[in-house]
């Protein structure tokens, strides 16, 4: 098992997502954005596919999938780019530490609010809203954009099928965060990219049921969109 800033343990570093809700985010739902809406199929491109390696940062490489996916695609984001979101969030975060030099003392994972703020800071986004449930996620990735994800990982959710779904099954390993940028309602899925790489999954990809989801929102899962998207400049470079 490894410890992580908050004290928590995983059993896979990779796992680095910690839990910081501020109760200040239920009064920016993506609801009063999308709640007239009816849910569409929708896939929004991310060219890129980015692999954390063995650090507990997938915070910031799902905050650098989300930047360079539409609706607004941030050019040119490599895994150092992912890494120093990672490390700016470490620095926001409310736990002392990091895995950033001088950092002490040392330890890996951040937040997903944290992310959002360091992503915020460097000026690649204005705000960012919430989803409260199945039906927000339906209509926030249908029609807003991708989602930032933030939730528990389970056993069977490492181990995608030939087809690239994951399940919900056996013990929970850890906290991650990875983004869902297809919403497919006809079929009750989600598809999902993660930050392990083109060779896991299918081409880094995933689905996740409807059923599965709802579970993991209901398990303090966080999803998070953002606004007012900018092809910023790389102001932390």
């Amino acid at each position: 098992m490894e410890r992580l800033k908050d004290g928590s343990e995983v059993a896979d570093i990779r796992l680095g997502r910690l839990i910081n809700f501020d109760d200040r985010s239920r009064d920016f739902p993506i609801r009063t954005l999308v709640e007239t809406k009816k849910p569409k199929a929708r896939l929004w491109r991310c060219a890129i596919r980015l692999n954390q390696g063995a650090s507990g940062s997938c915070g910031g490489h799902g905050g650098a999938h989300e930047l360079a996916a539409q609706p607004a695609e941030v050019p040119d984001l490599t895994h150092d780019f992912a890494m120093k979101l990672y490390w700016e969030a470490q620095k926001i975060d409310p736990w002392p530490g990091g895995s950033y030099d001088g950092a002490k003392p040392f330890y890996e994972g951040t937040s997903i609010l944290a992310v959002l703020q360091a992503m915020q800071k460097f000026g690649y986004i204005d705000n960012y809203r919430w989803a409260f449930g199945l039906q927000d996620l339906v209509l926030g990735v249908g029609y807003n954009g991708p989602a930032l994800m933030g939730t528990g990982w389970y056993e069977g959710m490492s181990t995608p099928n030939d087809a690239g779904l994951i399940q919900v099954t056996g013990r929970v390993l850890g906290g991650h965060c990875y983004l869902i940028d297809q919403v497919i309602p006809n079929r009750e899925l989600f598809g999902g990219l993660n930050s392990w790489g083109d060779n896991w999954g299918v081409n880094g990809r995933f689905y996740i049921s409807f059923a599965c989801m709802d579970r993991l929102l209901h398990e303090n899962g966080e999803a998070a969109f953002t606004l007012g998207r900018h092809m910023a400049p790389h102001k932390l470079l």
